[in-house]
């Protein structure tokens, strides 16, 4: 049997652990940079909504890799509409309309069943089956244009990460996350969601921890993008890869399942709790819809939201086949505000 066969989800489930370690092992061999420093192997099991994967976790130079296997005659794409959901993921007793809701009921009405079929489905990527290669598939997104640094708290000062590299942008932050010195101003200071800089650098606030994720950064377009990412051996995933990578192929709308939560009195609490779940493969995706995620073709995925309280519009970017109303051309420049990333190896013959 050929390597790439047997790195197929139907072959891969089935081998012992030793064996397992041994295709893992040519794996890191043949397709991974030599240049790449290879630490931390771990054997892992990951399950979402049922669906399980026992596979390997690996760390290229500190940043986390996840093995998917890949998966021939693979079915994405959606086209049932709102066929498995129950009529109040659309109830909008207690809607907000925002612009995009205004434009959406204008297009599509969004008042029956039928209009909203055809909503979902014209929202999503087309039904069809396809053969997935087996991937290395970074853990976490990042922002486009962007070098991780590292961690630094809000409130003690502290930094965790590479140095000297932060030490050209930490006055620039600090000064950036001081609060006024007028008392009654002082009472109203809230860090910022984010801090950019552009070729500078770029922060983003983990508003649980107080700290900022820290990273250099450099203007870039798509085609640059990967065109550096290809010198690593690496590129993005296409729309294929990435709905697999998302979801695994299951036949629900959402990698979780088809659940949605019918009380908004801690909607935003639920939300977050479920869509910060790793998934079937160990990845982990936005689930704020402040970025979207760039593939390696012009279509878009995940979306920026503004929470309207109707469930399902609500969700529905979070949709593993969800296609935004958006796409980029490979020569446009790229906000890290705006845009993200997730580097991979392909695993092809």
């Amino acid at each position: 049997m050929k390597v790439i066969d047997a790195l197929d989800w139907s072959n891969w489930k089935n081998y012992s652990v030793s064996t397992k370690r041994d295709l893992f092992s040519q794996i890191l061999a043949y397709y991974v940079s030599p240049l790449k420093q290879v630490s931390n192997i771990t054997l892992s099991q990951f399950e979402l909504a049922g669906v399980k994967c026992e596979t390997f976790e690996v760390n290229l130079d500190e940043e986390t890799f996840v093995f998917l296997p890949g998966k021939k005659g693979a079915i994405l794409g959606w086209d049932s509409g709102t066929q498995p959901l129950p009529a109040f993921y659309w109830d909008m007793k207690n809607a907000i309309y925002t612009k995009k809701v205004q434009d959406y009921q204008k297009n599509y009405g969004l008042q029956t069943t039928e209009e909203w079929d055809v909503f979902i489905n014209e929202s999503t990527s087309s039904l069809r089956q396809v053969d997935v290669a087996p991937m290395l598939v970074a853990k976490y997104a990042l922002p486009v244009g962007c070098s991780y640094l590292g961690e630094f708290h809000a409130v003690t000062g502290e930094f965790i990460g590479t140095l000297d590299e932060f030490a050209k942008y930490e006055e620039q932050i600090k000064q950036a996350l001081t609060p006024p010195q007028n008392f009654e101003d002082s009472l109203f200071f809230e860090f910022p969601n984010e801090l950019f800089h552009e070729n500078q650098f770029y922060a983003k606030l983990n508003p649980e921890l107080e700290s900022y994720t820290v990273y250099s950064h450099q203007l870039c377009t798509q085609e640059q993008l990967r065109k550096s990412l290809q010198k690593e051996v690496m590129d993005l995933m296409n729309e294929d890869q990435w709905e697999y990578a998302v979801g695994g192929t299951t036949r629900r709308l959402f990698r979780w399942g088809n659940e949605l939560l019918e009380d908004h009195s801690f909607w935003k609490n639920q939300i977050h709790k479920i869509v910060s779940r790793q998934n079937m493969f160990g990845l982990s995706f936005a689930g704020d819809l402040k970025q979207f995620e760039i593939t390696a073709d012009q279509q878009l995925k995940l979306d920026q939201w503004e929470y309207c309280q109707i469930p399902l519009l609500d969700y529905l970017p979070l949709s593993t086949y969800y296609r935004p109303r958006k796409s980029i051309s490979p020569f446009e420049v790229l906000s890290p505000k705006d845009y993200t990333y997730r580097k991979a190896i392909i695993i092809e013959a």
